[in-house]
């Protein structure tokens, strides 16, 4: 049977308006991608899905395991063979002891390989056992054109990625707070009173909220960047760039991307959509369960409709937050989104022999 809907304080318009157009064309780097959280077609893409070294971007992934395994109190005693990572280092020694959280800090803000390599090697039991923990995780999160052999992205054959694939890995880590909280830091004491100083220049312009950046000779520059404006963030990623161009094509980038794009919310979470009527009850709200949103070119006129579905049949009791039926999102006719609808209350049942009378001859009990 189906359920009368009045749908109440739900106005949706899609009237929006351009922006100075600022070209993303002069990006230099050989590849790079911009790509906007809970967008799935790129806003920009040169060369993306071309493999590439991704120098010490590839610490973005060791940083994202090293934070969902939960263990940053953990004391690491440095190995012997840590130290002799290369590059950029924290100049640790074997027998020292930090906190794994002391050497991700290390990793990303001073890119130290060393420190980097100790965190695998606490992880992983070995580097070649924490690249298969890379390597899982890469896949798991859709990283289908990357391999990892090892965690702090020196140069050695076969290890690759692409800048497509480093911008899902970037939208992933710009979803853990840590990450962010870490990544951002422009200064960190270690416990020792060594001082790890945040080598991103771009941090806190232009929106930027993270990132990682990267060079060896094969790779050139590359940096991975996390940026939010007014409710909208942005990765980008540039490799094989050379000089300081990898910072004004970040800044063109990510220029182009707030100039031209915004993020509207069609439906906010527990947003009252509508009421409806159900026996034994009268009229219950119906409550969206998540926010709603999706990015748009602000030149774009939106033409969005609505339709809310209850679940036929609903009875009480209901528990609060229970899934009533759904809303149904479109624009120009075509279905962009939905998500459910639930109560914000309990609802009881009523048991008295009367109402209980009532139901059979509605056909609601058997």
């Amino acid at each position: 049977m189906r359920q009368l809907v009045r749908v109440v304080i739900f106005t949706l318009v899609g009237v929006l308006t351009l922006n100075q157009f600022v070209c993303a064309q002069t990006v230099v780097a050989s590849r790079a991608i911009l790509v906007a959280v809970g967008q799935q077609t790129p806003l920009y893409s040169k060369n993306a899905a071309a493999r590439h070294s991704p120098a010490s971007i590839t610490k973005v992934l060791t940083a994202v395991l090293a934070i969902e395994s939960g263990r940053l109190d953990e004391p690491v005693t440095v190995s012997a063979t840590a130290p002799s990572a290369g590059g950029s280092s924290l100049y640790i020694k074997a027998g020292e002891v930090y906190s794994l959280r002391e050497l991700l800090y290390a990793a990303m803000l001073i890119s130290a390989n060393d420190a980097t390599a100790a965190i695998a090697e606490h992880l992983g039991g070995s580097i070649s056992g924490f690249a298969e923990m890379m390597n899982q995780r890469a896949t798991g999160l859709g990283m289908a054109n990357s391999f990892f052999i090892n965690p702090h992205g020196m140069p050695e054959d076969g290890q690759y990625s692409t800048a497509e694939d480093l911008s899902i890995l970037g939208v992933h880590a710009a979803s853990l707070p840590l990450y962010l909280e870490i990544a951002s830091t422009k200064r960190y004491i270690l416990a020792n009173g060594r001082v790890v100083n945040n080598q991103n220049k771009l941090l806190n312009t232009l929106g930027v909220k993270a990132g990682k950046t990267g060079y060896t000779d094969a790779a050139g520059q590359c940096l991975l960047t996390i940026a939010e404006q007014d409710g909208l963030t942005l990765v980008s990623v540039i490799l094989g760039s050379q000089g300081q161009s990898m910072w004004t094509d970040t800044a063109s980038l990510l220029d182009f991307g707030f100039s031209n794009y915004t993020r509207r919310v069609l439906v906010r979470d527990k947003q009252t959509i509508g009421v409806t009527r159900i026996p034994l009850a009268g009229e219950i709200l119906l409550i969206a369960k998540g926010e709603v949103a999706r990015v748009y070119k602000t030149s774009e006129t939106l033409n969005l409709s609505t339709e809310v579905k209850v679940t036929d049949r609903l009875l009480p009791p209901l528990r609060p937050g229970q899934v009533v039926g759904e809303i149904i999102i479109r624009n120009g006719g075509v279905e962009i989104a939905r998500t459910a609808l639930t109560v914000p209350v309990y609802i009881p049942l009523v048991t008295t022999p009367r109402i209980i009378g009532i139901l059979c001859i509605m056909g609601f009990l058997g």
